[in-house]
């Protein structure tokens, strides 16, 4: 049963290119974008969890003004979080995952208000990627393990794969990961935890993906046969 799925928000960028505006203007196109699915996963009540690949660790790497205009993006959506009522109607609580200490401390202090304002909310759960990167993520894990074998707290001889998967940013394993542009790669997402996961390439620019995009994802994840290597 499709109960997680995850999102690779690919080509705000070339959409731009397509049709003649801004990035700026399709930034904010993608942003709308993700809300709106947002708002469509409420049609399947057995997915409880959502990922977005909202920045990559490579991505902060862009030029300054680019970065500057998707931090004050990123400001304002966040604030929004205290106005949808999706969030509360729907019992969804918001999770940011990545090394979100190297953002501007301003996001880092609106992350922590969101994750606050949402945490009891609990039902289900979107995870936002910011600052991420899946290799980053398993170093990050080894570091934290190391730290508390030094002090005592882990046995690495009791260390197996479900013991490993609670040091990660996030536990969520994604049946279904969604791409969209044609790209046909995980680009460093959820490493680790896409083991096993059912992947879908949409040939649609992310601000294109529409509804029905995303339905028949999720009918050609019920279509297929997993068999998890066995």
């Amino acid at each position: 049963m499709l109960s997680s799925i995850a999102f690779i928000p690919d080509g705000n960028r070339r959409f731009a290119r397509k049709v003649g505006i801004s990035y700026a203007e399709a930034y904010k196109a993608g942003t709308q974008k993700a809300w709106e699915v947002i708002g469509w996963l409420k049609n399947y009540p057995q997915i409880k969890a959502g990922t977005f690949y909202t920045l990559s660790l490579e991505n902060l790497q862009r030029n300054r003004l680019e970065l500057r205009l998707l931090f004050k993006m990123f400001e304002k959506e966040l604030d929004k979080v205290k106005t949808k009522s999706v969030f509360e109607e729907e019992g969804i609580r918001l999770n940011f995952i990545g090394r979100l200490q190297l953002l501007p401390r301003k996001i880092q202090q609106k992350i922590a208000e969101a994750e606050k304002l949402t945490a009891s909310f609990g039902k289900k759960q979107i995870n936002l990627a910011i600052g991420y990167n899946g290799q980053a993520e398993i170093v990050d894990a080894a570091k934290r393990i190391a730290e508390d074998y030094k002090q005592g707290k882990v046995s690495l001889a009791e260390m197996g794969e479900k013991e490993f998967s609670n040091y990660l940013y996030s536990c969520v394993f994604p049946d279904l990961i969604v791409r969209t542009s044609g790209t046909q790669r995980l680009s460093g997402f959820l490493t680790y935890q896409s083991a096993y996961s059912e992947l879908h390439f949409c040939d649609h620019y992310w601000p294109e993906f529409s509804e029905h995009d995303l339905a028949a994802a999720v009918t050609d994840f019920e279509e297929r046969e997993r068999r998890f290597g066995k």
